[in-house]
Formats: C-alpha cells, sequence, structure tokens
C-alpha cells in the first residue's frame, strides 16, 4: 500500500506544530519552550543569587541600581516527543479507500510536522500487539524511513491494550501519543489508554470510522463475516434492524469518547469519506491535534 504524497503536500504542513498539550519534553535540548526553567536562549526572569549559582548569568546591571546580586533565569527549550501508532489489523482493511489508507497519510502528515519541527518523532505499527516501528527520528529527510513504515498490509486480531503495554514499557520519555485506530478490539481499549494517560502522555484517540460500518448498505437475511478472526453468523434482517443498528453504532461511538475522556484523552471521529486537507488543514487544528 504505497503512500502517494508529494512533495507540495508536505510543504503545506510547514506551517504547523503538533499541540503539546502540557507534556514535559524531554532532556534534550530543541526548539520547544518548556514550562521548567533554566540555561536556554530565552530571558524569562531573574532570582536572587545563591552559593552554587552560575556566576556567569549574574545581571550585574541590576547589582549597579540595587547593590544586589541577581542572576538571569531563562526558558528551557526541549524536544517535544511525538509518537504516532496506527492499528494495521485487518479490521482496517474496510472501506474504499480503506480505512488504513486514510489512516496511512495522516500518520505520514502527523509524523512529518514533527520532523518538521525538530521535534522526536516515532511511528508504531500495531495489531495484537505491536508489529513493527521506527526508532526515534529528527529532521525532514527522516519522512522516506517513516513512508517506507507505513507501506503496511492490514491483518490480524486487535489488542490494543497488549500493543500500549508493551510501548509503554519500551517508551522512557512521555510526550503525544497519536492512535489512528477503529478501535475495534473485543477486550476494550480502556486498560491500554488508561496506562498511558496515568504516565502523563497526551494522548489522542483517532477513531477512523467507514460510512458502511454504521449504515451498511445490506438487506434481506445475510451472513456476516468478522475479518479478523474469519468468525461468520446469520442474521435476517426486518424492517428497522438497520435502524437500530445505527443507533447502536452511533452509542458506541459517544460510549468511547465519554470513557476515554475520564482519562484526560482527546477523542476524534475520523470518517473515511472525508477529504484528507479537511481532516489536516481544518479538523486537526480545530480540535487542538495541530496549531
Amino acid at each position: 500500500m504505497p503512500i502517494e504524497l508529494d512533495e507540495q503536500f508536505f510543504r503545506k504542513l510547514d506551517r504547523f506544530e503538533v499541540v503539546p498539550h502540557g507534556v514535559h519534553r524531554g532532556g534534550q535540548i530543541g526548539p520547544r519552550r518548556s514550562p521548567s526553567r533554566g540555561t536556554g536562549l530565552e530571558f524569562a526572569d531573574h532570582k536572587e543569587y545563591s552559593p552554587g549559582d552560575d556566576i556567569r548569568y549574574i545581571d550585574w546591571n541590576v547589582y549597579a541600581h540595587l547593590e544586589e546580586l541577581f542572576v538571569k533565569v531563562f526558558e528551557q527549550e526541549e524536544t517535544l516527543p511525538v509518537y504516532v501508532l496506527l492499528d494495521v489489523s485487518a479490521s482496517m482493511s474496510v472501506g474504499s479507500p480503506s480505512k488504513l489508507e486514510l489512516a496511512a497519510k495522516l500518520a505520514a502528515a502527523l509524523s512529518y510536522v514533527a520532523l518538521a519541527n525538530q521535534d522526536a518523532a516515532r511511528v508504531i505499527l500495531f495489531a495484537d500487539g505491536v508489529v513493527r516501528s521506527t526508532k526515534v527520528l529528527r529532521g525532514k529527510a527522516r519522512i522516506y524511513d517513516i513512508l517506507q513504515l507505513l507501506d503496511a498490509k492490514a491483518e490480524g486480531t486487535t489488542s490494543l491494550s497488549a500493543a500500549l503495554e508493551t510501548f509503554s514499557a519500551e517508551t522512557h520519555l512521555p510526550g503525544v501519543a497519536l492512535i489512528l485506530s477503529d478501535f475495534l478490539d473485543p477486550e476494550g481499549v480502556l486498560a491500554g489508554a488508561r496506562l498511558l494517560a496515568g504516565r502523563r502522555f497526551a494522548v489522542h484517540a483517532l477513531h477512523m470510522v467507514d460510512p458502511s460500518e454504521q449504515h451498511p448498505a445490506i438487506s434481506g437475511d445475510v451472513e456476516i463475516q468478522d475479518v479478523e478472526t474469519g468468525k461468520r453468523i446469520q442474521l435476517p434482517l426486518r424492517r428497522d434492524t438497520l435502524e437500530r443498528f445505527a443507533a447502536f453504532f452511533e452509542d458506541h461511538c459517544t460510549a468511547l469518547r465519554d470513557e476515554l475522556s475520564r482519562y484526560g484523552i482527546r477523542y476524534l471521529r475520523i470518517p473515511t469519506s472525508l477529504d484528507l486537507d479537511e481532516i489536516l488543514f481544518a479538523r486537526f487544528p480545530k480540535e487542538g491535534v495541530l496549531r
């Protein structure tokens, strides 16, 4: 599934950055302003001199006026870790374009925005666990490594909690975690999501939905097959079955949003019928994913 995104598309993303939502940055110096104080590049305040303070930062102009020693304090600037987690389980193959096709393009765009801002970006593919991932990458040129990883096939079952547990265990620095998934996990999604929220990650749940999942174009007696397990069931459709199913699906999405929001996780439903530009340049800024 090669991702076809041209250079002009990426140039349009240069004006954006990933919103940190209060995440404390990593320990490496970068372009992001941190709430911590240190010896960065931008002056923030003065404080009274204490033994052990670096005498290079004594403000002698203040001393000349007050005859007291004060040192300059600067805002520390550090990198923002940005983690893009992409669901590549079999259920993501549904639709035209498929959920995976659109989600992979969004993953590429979000990764590029991070790289363009000198943030630390990492992309993780998951299904019933972590499938593959990049290393932590920096710099625009590394987008080609990410595009190669994203050329993936949708297959396997889903275990979001198992994937997030593995990801959390191997990730030392909390950051922004952007999860692109249809969240069709029979075991539920809250355990893994709670784990990241508890570790002070800023988590976005980007829910990929194909319109046919809420409004399937079927009638009469049908046989339905689970694309992940292969299980089949016979389903007789009455006149109001599809209406009740659409209402059930809407309730499911609302419940998912409400449950995630209890842990500070931002939820955004993304129909695959939406245009890529509309999602990136209108919805993401409106919903606080990009700015």
